[in-house]
């Protein structure tokens, strides 16, 4: 497993992180299992969100004692303050643990939303009093819009962004990974089989080749 730094943040992460939304299918002695394993296998990145269902529970009860080896994402897509809050505050009781490495404001696509997130009283202003306190170190934004990532990446508010990427979704190489990359935000992929489209990933390298 090859490490390296998240961006500016000073966190060391593995190459191939984890994504939470999996273990919702299976039972929680199972989850602990395969989440232990992961981490046996050099896997530290884990990204889950509080709407994931029990995905957080899963987390927190795998990585007890063991939180300082892993670097744990989570994500809420609340627009308020207070809402974002009583996300994130839910979410530091499920993962059993005072603090979250990083901290996105999840799916901000179009316009209204950014408004919303940084209007007084939105969330933006939530996370960012979340960071002073110490409950989160650092903030990140996910978004599916190329348009709006690339203005997020810009506001120089974020210190990662998580956009989708894989053999079929490559728009992200031309713009937005460049400017993330230039200012020194971290870049973090979702979606790499596509959300199901691409079923073997040996086979879809032999045929990209």
């Amino acid at each position: 497993m090859r490490y390296f730094e998240l961006g500016k943040t000073g966190l060391m992460i593995s190459e191939v992180g984890f994504g939470g939304i999996p273990i919702i299918r299976i039972g929680t002695d199972e989850a602990v299992c395969v989440l232990r394993h992961a981490l046996d296998r050099g896997i530290t990145f884990y990204d889950t969100a509080n709407a994931y269902r029990d995905s957080e529970e899963k987390i927190g009860r795998a990585f007890q004692g063991l939180r300082d080896r892993v670097v744990i994402a989570t994500k809420s897509i609340r627009r308020d303050a207070v809402a974002l809050m009583e996300q994130l505050d839910n979410s530091l009781e499920k993962l059993r643990t005072d603090y979250i490495d990083l901290y996105q404001l999840h799916q901000i696509a179009h316009e209204e939303e950014w408004q919303a997130v940084t209007a007084p009283g939105g969330a933006l202003e939530a996370v960012v009093r979340a960071k002073e306190s110490g409950k989160v170190r650092h903030i990140g934004v996910t978004s599916h819009s190329l348009k709006m990532a690339i203005k997020l990446v810009r506001t120089g508010i974020f210190s990662t962004i998580q956009f989708p990427f894989n053999l079929i979704e490559t728009a992200a190489c031309d713009e937005l990974f460049p400017a993330a990359r230039e200012l020194g935000v971290g870049i973090l992929v979702m979606k790499p089989f596509a959300g199901g489209v691409i079923d073997n990933a040996t086979g879809s390298r032999r045929r990209a080749r």
